[in-house]
């Protein structure tokens, strides 16, 4: 009879179930790591939309063009009326001269080539709130917008009725949200 019971593991077995341990916790580190990316997306796509969704809106309530009456609404620019000014050219879209900062646009072509921060579109609307312009600086915004008559979302080559505006939203970790929408002259 046998008096010596083997107890415990060979030195083999301890290394190797070492090196399983530590890839095994290797992968489950890496796989957290990676799960921050997936929870703060969300967010960031949520801040994106309230910044496009606002600035697409106060683009949308200008005018459509430099030329068209603001007042009374009654002479559209390059419409069959007689007398109706032509609307800007797509060479000339961006500000105006006189127009210096996004208070001064009056229509929806002054915002073409608009490259802003998140913080400097909320900054407008709540200037006192210090605190959400901080959250919102990161953002990056850009605006382009085309005459596009036959709604292809390809600039035309002379003036139409309608034009496409598009915001380029760029959260901080480098995702890119576009919005788009049209407006006619009407």
């Amino acid at each position: 009879m046998n008096r010596y019971i083997q107890q415990g593991f060979t030195l083999i077995e301890i290394v190797i179930g070492i090196v399983v341990l530590s890839i095994t916790f290797s992968y489950f580190t890496h796989v957290l790591t990676n799960s921050n990316k997936f929870i703060a997306d969300p967010w960031y796509q949520v801040r994106a939309s309230e910044l496009g969704s606002a600035l697409l809106n106060e683009i949308l309530a200008k005018s459509f063009d430099e030329n068209s009456d603001r007042v009374s609404g009654t002479t559209r620019c390059s419409s069959a009326d007689t007398g109706a000014p032509t609307c800007t050219t797509a060479a000339n879209f961006g500000a105006d001269t006189n127009e210096d900062s996004r208070d001064d646009y009056d229509d929806v072509d002054d915002y073409h080539g608009l490259s802003s921060t998140g913080g400097d579109i909320i900054e407008l609307s709540m200037p006192t709130n210090t605190a959400l312009v901080q959250n919102y600086a990161s953002y990056q915004l850009s605006v382009t917008v085309i005459y596009d008559a036959d709604f292809d979302g390809a600039a035309d080559g002379s003036i139409g009725a309608h034009k496409l505006i598009q915001i380029s939203v760029t959260d901080p970790i480098g995702n890119q949200t576009v919005f788009s929408a049209y407006r006619s002259n009407f």
